[in-house]
């Protein structure tokens, strides 16, 4: 968590227009939301552990800066505010532990699968959000009190389930929600869809 103390300098757009009004919870909004689509208003709560009235005055500050922009699927960052984020984004050395690895046929279009995915919750894990591209299609659910994620993301032919678990205890959680978010993933989406190969990593 980011302090007062280190929101020193506002910096300034490519076009130079610098955002002097920015508070704290606004910074935090911003790095929150870098790199993913859009999150729901609860899962963003939950990711950054704040009051949700002091969440809805910063998100409301940024939507009226033009810098996040909401969505039916929730709030992600606009390109401005995107190239403003990366001022504050702190280096992250610790790589997602993969706990499950797939093959998905290809004629399984990964959209109609994660439809079936979007704002369910699994065990101690609620929904945060979803990441789609042409190619690929990411959800992710953080616990209640925000210290562990679950990722799933699939692409046409294959799918894996990650998470950010720090210790065994948090390992074991993440693996047994990855269990029931793999066996939400049965068909039949076609006639002969089916998910097979499943490999767990030790």
């Amino acid at each position: 968590m980011i302090t007062d103390d280190e929101v020193d300098a506002i910096p300034e757009t490519a076009e130079g227009e610098a955002f002097p009004d920015l508070r704290t919870s606004d910074i935090q909004v911003l790095r929150a939301l870098s790199g993913d689509d859009a999150l729901a208003f609860q899962g963003l709560k939950r990711k950054m552990q704040i009051h949700q009235e002091k969440l809805s005055r910063a998100l409301q500050r940024l939507e009226d800066d033009g810098l996040v922009v909401k969505s039916g699927r929730g709030y992600a960052l606009t390109s401005k505010g995107s190239e403003l984020a990366q001022h504050w984004l702190a280096p992250d050395f610790r790589s997602p532990t993969v706990i499950v690895q797939s093959f998905v046929p290809g004629r399984a279009d990964p959209r109609l699968i994660a439809s079936n995915l979007v704002g369910r919750w699994f065990g101690n894990l609620r929904w945060l959000g979803m990441r789609e591209t042409p190619e690929s299609v990411v959800l992710r659910w953080v616990t209640y009190d925000g210290r562990l994620e679950v990722t799933l993301r699939m692409a046409w032919e294959r799918l894996t389930i990650e998470t950010n678990a720090k210790d065994d205890g948090e390992m074991v959680e993440a693996f047994l929600a990855a269990q029931h978010i793999f066996g939400m993933l049965a068909g039949p989406w076609n006639d002969d869809w089916h998910v097979s190969q499943l490999a767990i990593s030790t």
